[in-house]
């Protein structure tokens, strides 16, 4: 069983990358989108800002490593094996990636551009499974460093 400092300093630590990337994807496919001149490099900050703040308190509220800790066994796969990890993820960021999808897709297409509230589902549609497999990736290569990171400094 992990420390709570453990957990939270581990939370904190991966975050960084997954907010980041997560903003830059989102951007990028902004862009793709034709939307390049509303690009807003403030704005641009504020969304990390808020992005990495929401999936602390995503990660702090919801025990989602647990979940997925219960869904690779319940899917036949052994403690502390590749299948387990990649199985584990699956769950752990599809709570953070839903959760900030929405929260963002909020901000920046109803709160930021004033489009009709509409436009936030169809933004979140359209957007989450790129920006999923993209954080998946990133979570999957990010969270054994970042673990061990926070366990040598908790030690």
């Amino acid at each position: 069983m992990q420390k709570t400092s453990t957990k939270i300093l581990n939370i904190l630590f991966l975050n960084v990358p997954i907010t980041l990337v997560l903003c830059v994807f989102a951007q990028m496919l902004s862009i793709w989108k034709g939307q390049a001149a509303s690009f807003n490099m403030q704005i641009f900050g504020i969304n990390c800002a808020i992005a990495y703040i929401l999936a602390t308190i995503v990660g702090l509220a919801f025990p989602s490593v647990h979940w997925g800790m219960i869904f690779a066994r319940k899917c036949g796969a052994k403690d502390g094996s590749l299948v387990f990890a990649l199985l584990m993820n699956i769950i752990v960021n599809t709570i953070f990636t839903l959760f900030l999808s929405l929260v963002m897709t909020f901000v920046n297409v109803y709160i930021v551009a004033g489009a009709p509230i509409i436009a936030v589902l169809f933004g979140v549609i359209e957007n989450f499974i790129p920006i999923w497999a993209v954080c998946y990736i990133v979570s999957f290569i990010c969270s054994p460093v970042c673990q061990k990171l926070a366990i040598s400094l908790t030690k």
